[in-house]
């Protein structure tokens, strides 16, 4: 085993990640032109049935990668100790014959596979099979990426993801151009999954050893299948909707329910980075309980920040945004988007805390409840939906998911005694209200067309800062003591 980090050491980590977090939001802006401007185009061009359809093979295909993933990634992040050249050259070979073989799998089962989807068509069948080829190429990259989220190489990481969202949606729009309709989607995946390969080997260089040594995947695969479980319970949770929901409400009412729940879990964006860079952190400082609480509150605080200020602008200016982005083709989708939007202001909760339960080993935590809220929500959509269709199925599903997240709030609080979580949350709960309010009573009215809309965020931002900043000035505190340090974190951040 090894020692505890020094002061010194667990000082530095902790100023790699904000660092590692700030790039990577940086990056996350950054893309938001490229994603944003290629799903409102797709949108525009392609119709809500066409995503449907793609949201239903997309769902299909990731229920079938947890099998060619067996959670080696994340057992490979957690060690302490680096890996060998052996272990590494071990998961990647076993991940790639696992991720081959799904791939078999897949072609043969794809015509009972897409039967399940009563009014799909047999074009369904050449998709699925098509996409499939995507396990297999995630997992050739899978060693290169996982080191360099071990060594908080997020600045490459960073120019990465930009390449591959590049490569997606030029090659959505392009095809969508020509009149390919949801194969469009389809290309786009297939591209970037090339591209992330030639850029993974690309900038961090690792050669694979041809070798499988059973002794050495022993204990990795042990974590990796206790680490996988969880993720496939939860992943089981989002399968309610592409599998009941396919079949309840037809492709045309999924894509409603797909677009809602995609533009209201747009601030998990946010926690999937934040928890991409506190795995590798919390892991490495796990028996420091001081730092890890820091590290843990600081997360926190970053995450319901940016959550509920979104929060507050989708209830305030949801009308503008479909209006103005989507067209009015979307605005049934509306209400369900209010349901969801207001739902994730609780159940980002549980994201953000997997990587620190993960980090400790008790991953086990999170699939209980997981477990739990899933068979929860399977129930009531399957009692909701019948009799008022997609508003029902959208309500039955956020119901589990805001009482397990307010559960899981008192059940970790108790877990990290050394953390306190309250604190950090009631500046951003008070201007997330703030923003919904004078949003939805002064703003929505006028806040139509690019530019309106444009300046109302604006103006909802700035509101949000300040009072957020006049109830926890110890944010602007925080900032003030992160910025000289900044060119000092760079330089321990780059490769």
């Amino acid at each position: 085993m090894t020692s505890d980090p020094s002061p010194s050491a667990a000082s530095a980590l902790q100023r790699k990640a904000r660092v590692g977090a700030v790039v990577l939001v940086v990056r996350m802006i950054a893309l938001q032109f490229i994603v944003l401007g290629g799903d409102v185009y797709l949108r525009r061009r392609l119709q809500p049935a066409d995503f449907g359809l793609f949201a239903i093979v997309q769902f299909a295909l990731a229920f079938f990668a947890y099998f060619g993933d067996a959670g080696l990634g994340g057992a490979l992040i957690q060690k302490k100790e680096e890996p060998s050249q052996r272990e590494l050259s071990s998961v990647w070979m076993l991940q790639v014959l696992l991720s081959l073989g799904v791939v078999v799998i897949i072609w043969c089962l794809a015509p009972l596979i897409v039967s399940f989807w009563p009014d799909m068509t047999k074009q369904g069948i050449w998709i699925f099979r098509a996409l499939a080829i995507d396990l297999l190429l995630t997992g050739l990259r899978s060693v290169p990426m996982l080191l360099m989220e071990r060594e908080l190489q997020y600045r490459r990481l960073s120019v990465l993801d930009v390449i591959l969202n590049m490569g997606f949606y030029l090659t959505a729009v392009l095809l969508a151009q020509q009149g390919f309709g949801v194969m469009s989607l389809v290309g786009a995946v297939l591209t970037q999954g090339v591209f992330g390969v030639i850029g993974a080997f690309a900038m961090r260089r690792w050669k694979p050893s041809l070798v499988l040594d059973r002794a050495a995947l022993s204990p990795i695969i042990k974590f990796g299948i206790a680490y996988q479980a969880k993720n496939l319970i939860g992943f089981s949770f989002s399968a309610i909707a592409p599998v009941y929901g396919g079949r309840a409400l037809g492709q045309a009412g999924l894509g409603f329910v797909n677009w809602a729940q995609t533009t209201a879990y747009f601030p998990l964006k946010l926690v999937g980075i934040m928890s991409r860079v506190t795995f590798p952190l919390y892991s490495r400082l796990q028996d420091d309980k001081a730092a890890f609480a820091r590290s843990l509150e600081r997360s926190l605080q970053v995450c319901v920040l940016g959550t509920l200020f979104f929060c507050g602008l989708g209830l305030a200016l949801g009308p503008n945004l479909v209006r103005t982005i989507y067209t009015d083709k979307w605005l049934p989708g509306l209400p369900l988007f209010y349901v969801y939007v207001s739902g994730i202001s609780i159940g980002f909760f549980a994201p953000f805390v997997s990587p620190a339960l993960d980090a400790i080993g008790r991953p086990q935590i999170l699939v209980r409840f997981s477990i739990a809220w899933t068979l929860a929500t399977l129930v009531l959509v399957m009692l909701a939906t019948p009799r008022w269709g997609a508003m029902g199925f959208v309500v039955g599903t956020c119901i589990p998911m805001i009482g397990g997240n307010l559960l899981l709030y008192y059940v970790v609080r108790k877990i990290f005694p050394d953390s306190r979580f309250f604190p950090r949350i009631r500046a951003a709960v008070v201007g997330g209200a703030c923003v919904a309010l004078v949003g939805r009573y002064a703003l929505s009215s006028w806040a139509y067309g690019p530019v309106r809309f444009s300046a109302a965020v604006l103006a909802l931002v700035a509101l949000f800062c300040l009072v957020v900043a006049a109830i926890d000035r110890s944010l602007l505190k925080d900032a003030m003591q992160i910025l000289p340090k900044r060119r000092q974190a760079l330089g321990s951040a780059s490769p």
